[in-house]
């Protein structure tokens, strides 16, 4: 059961003895600055709290070179970051000793720690909550999603998704473009989306232009009659042009096992799964197989 958020009669913090700390990390969402801002204008306003710092650089941050990577946060500081791209506070990915991050918020007497963040950086969250209470801190750790991918459960539509959804409509447009303007031209687009295709799937039912989108929850296999090398000739046959969308991840859907895009497993510094490029891979396929 999920309880409906909004304000309580009786909260766990003295709000004058509130401390709070906020760290970005990871890549980069519109709407980062948006986040700060509210969080520093709601402790601030409607709670009172007057101590806010803001971590610089991730969760490295937190315990490395502090004596510049923790800024004072106020009103003032944050009046106008909404209007700025990116995040104030800069991010990172890696970086996270459990130890060594709590070490410093117990030092500062920090209770409260904002972390915005996406799969790996939770993942992070989760192992601090254990340590911090395995070492009797009292900290209260919220994390806030941060994903343009929108694959969040529960809520309807993360941050940045939306903003996410209207430059990738754009550049389907000019992919459309391009295709119509050349012989038996194939315009393909490559979208953000590791395990979820819904800015494909979004910004393709919003151009209105898309032939085939490839997301990683659906099945697809490349080769044979209903393959997508031949579902794209039949198009340039039938209009002399096709438009192609694909995210990012969209290899998951593969389904037939000779026909895997990624030949060696690689992770990133959040142990995320690294799929070779499947843009590339068939910006070359696409032609070589419509030559043979």
């Amino acid at each position: 059961k999920f309880i409906n958020g909004g304000p309580r009669e009786h909260i766990f913090f003295n709000p004058k003895k509130v401390r709070a700390a906020i760290v970005t990390c990871g890549g980069l969402c519109p709407g980062l600055n948006v986040v700060i801002r509210e969080l520093v204008m709601s402790l601030h306003f409607n709670y009172e709290a007057t101590e806010i710092w803001g971590i610089q650089w991730g969760y490295k941050g937190f315990y490395t070179n502090t004596s510049k990577n923790w800024i004072k946060l106020t009103p003032g500081v944050v009046k106008n970051i909404h209007k700025l791209g990116g995040t104030m506070l800069g991010s990172s990915r890696g970086g996270f000793d459990k130890d060594k991050i709590l070490d410093e918020l117990h030092a500062r007497q920090i209770n409260q720690v904002y972390i915005i963040g996406g799969d790996g950086t939770h993942r992070g969250i989760n192992e601090l909550i254990k340590r911090a209470k395995e070492r009797g801190l009292i900290i209260s750790f919220v994390g806030i999603p941060k994903t343009i991918d929108n694959d969040i459960p529960i809520i309807d539509s993360s941050f940045g998704f939306n903003t996410a959804c209207e430059v990738a409509e754009r550049m389907i447009e000019s992919a459309h473009v391009e295709a119509t303007n050349a012989q038996n031209g194939v315009g393909l687009v490559k979208l953000m989306g590791r395990y979820s295709g819904f800015i494909a799937r979004n910004a393709s039912l919003a151009s209105g232009v898309v032939d085939i989108c490839l997301v990683p929850e659906l099945p697809f296999e490349l080769e044979g009659p209903k393959g997508l090398y031949e579902t794209i000739i039949k198009r340039l046959k039938e209009q002399n042009y096709c438009v192609v969308v694909v995210a990012e991840g969209a290899e998951e859907g593969l389904i037939n096992p000779n026909e895997k895009i990624t030949k060696h497993e690689k992770r990133d510094d959040s142990n995320n799964l690294i799929f070779d490029d499947i843009g590339k891979f068939l910006k070359d396929a696409i032609p070589k197989y419509a030559k043979e």
